[in-house]
Parts: C-alpha cells; structure tokens; sequence
C-alpha cells in the first residue's frame, strides 16, 4: 500500500512541478548556468529521476527500489514544504503600493 501512494506522490508531484516549470517559461526559454533561478534546473533534473524509480519499482519490485523510492518522496515532499514555505514568506510580507 505505501509504495501505490509513494507513486501517485511522485507522479503527482511531478505533474506539478512541470506544470509550474512550463508556465514559468523556464522550460521554454534558453537557460545558462549563471541564471540565479537555478533551482529550477535542480528541479527539471530531479523530477524525471523521481519518475524513472517509480518505473523502475513497478517493472522490477526489488526492496531496495522500494527504499530509494522512499527516500526520493521524503525528497519530494521537502520540495513541497519549501514551495509552501516561500509562498506563505511572500503572503506574509507583500505590501500593495498605493500610488
């Protein structure tokens, strides 16, 4: 059972992440190293390898696939909490400027 929801997890929270990659015009436009957004590059990097060990776990059903699954939707979740986090940082603090 907890190996279906660690799956739906990543395939979730992949679907989402590039959704929010594409939207964003990052995955449109040309990227450079230096870019200070370099998150997402860490993002359009980990995603996949996210969805490969659940395809990888589902074909081959091996214990130790199950625990790197594991660790990457402990990884996936982290994701989750920093993008919440920064979103609630910004509620928190924006102020409309009144003209």
């Amino acid at each position: 059972m907890r190996a279906v929801l660690y799956s739906i997890g990543h395939l979730v929270a992949a679907v989402a992440v590039y959704r929010y990659l594409i939207t964003g015009g990052w995955l449109t436009n040309q990227y450079h190293l230096n870019d200070p957004n370099i998150v997402n590059l860490l993002l359009a990097i980990f995603e996949p390898i996210a969805v490969l060990s659940v395809l990888a776990y589902w074909i081959w059903r091996t214990s130790s696939l199950r625990r790197v699954m594991s660790i990457l939707c402990l990884i996936q979740i982290l994701i989750g909490v920093g993008f919440l986090l920064f979103i609630l940082l910004f509620a928190i603090t924006w102020h409309p400027k009144m003209m």
